[in-house]
């Protein structure tokens, strides 16, 4: 997946120098996006992934 920041690179960059987490919001079309069937299965596996890692800290 590829992310564009559209608005924000200025909170962006100051949450990185400062070390902190940074919440982004991401909205996929699934019905008129590039990706393939197999990649929009993994997602929810993905997401999954990141909220464990939110939780634990790494």
């Amino acid at each position: 997946m590829t992310h564009f920041l559209r608005d924000g690179h200025h909170k962006l960059e100051a949450a990185a120098t400062a070390g902190r987490p940074v919440r982004i919001l991401s909205l996929l079309a699934l019905g008129k996006s590039l990706a393939e069937p197999a990649d929009c299965a993994r997602l929810p596996a993905l997401r999954t992934q990141l909220r464990s890692a939110r939780a634990t800290g790494t």
